[in-house]
């Protein structure tokens, strides 16, 4: 697994000088790290070279190079499974944990899409106060240059470069006899399923938020690594849920739940029991 550092935070983590590394043979293993801060606090994005599909992690005691990569392969099987995206990283991604090379950034053009990463991320953990869990949903629905699917399309975002490179990796795989992961359009198990849910907090405040497993991320958010604003509120307990049948369903769900009045979701949370 190759992780690509930026200047600051190679820094941070002490790993020393950095060599120019190609772009890993498997594709999939291939993630840029970038810190940055947002009110004062420490954060790092971790973006697949390939893609830019990235997700966001504290930077908080991460001060050695072990620490940082126990932390980013953490993040990116966590995020990734709360996307959807599990098989993608059974197969291709966590049998290269113990295979671990840091490196330079890869060329200017990711270094440039992960700028304009790092501004949303900014503004979307700041001025809308997200965890730096759903702040990886969203920043993935960014529409980027230089990543889209066909040569004619001049952007493409980070969640549909993502879904199209492990659709490319199955084919590849299949192709020389072995078994591929399941992928969305070929697959005949049952899709994920999406579930919009609110939490009753310990101070009685409620919060919502999105997910495929209700029970695991519960246990993350009792954990504190769940959200910043439940973090100081433990613990707490799913009151509500519902189905939607997309990511993209949910997040439009997740939204006007959010804009309800504490009334309003009240009656919600009684329309369950």
């Amino acid at each position: 697994m190759f992780l690509r550092l930026s200047h600051k935070l190679n820094q941070k983590i002490k790993t020393g000088k950095l060599n120019a590394l190609p772009l890993h043979q498997n594709p999939l293993a291939d993630w840029s790290c970038r810190l940055f801060y947002a009110n004062r606090s420490q954060y790092i994005l971790l973006s697949n070279s390939k893609s830019l599909y990235s997700c966001v992690m504290p930077g908080k005691g991460v001060t050695n190079e072990k620490k940082f990569a126990t932390a980013a392969f953490e993040c990116i099987r966590d995020f990734t499974a709360d996307d959807a995206q599990q098989w993608a990283f059974r197969k291709y991604i966590a049998p290269e944990k113990n295979r671990v090379q840091v490196g330079k950034a890869l060329n200017r053009s990711v270094t440039s899409c992960m700028n304009q990463l790092v501004e949303y991320a900014q503004d979307l953990l700041i001025d809308d106060q997200l965890s730096p869990h759903e702040a990886g949903f969203k920043i993935n629905d960014y529409l980027l240059s230089s990543i889209g699917i066909k040569e004619s399309d001049w952007y493409g975002t980070p969640n549909d470069a993502f879904k199209n490179l492990v659709s490319q990796m199955n084919e590849s795989v299949d192709s020389i006899g072995e078994e591929p992961v399941p992928d969305e359009k070929k697959t005949e198990k049952q899709p994920a399923t999406w579930f919009v849910y609110i939490l009753q907090c310990a101070d009685g405040s409620l919060y919502t938020g999105i997910t495929t497993d209700l029970t695991r991320r519960c246990e993350q958010h009792n954990a504190g690594t769940g959200s910043r604003y439940t973090r100081s509120r433990l613990p707490v307990s799913i009151v509500y849920h519902e189905i939607q049948a997309t990511r993209s369903l949910a997040l439009k769900r997740e939204l006007a739940i959010k804009a309800l009045s504490r009334k309003e979701k009240e009656t919600l949370i009684k329309s369950m029991h």
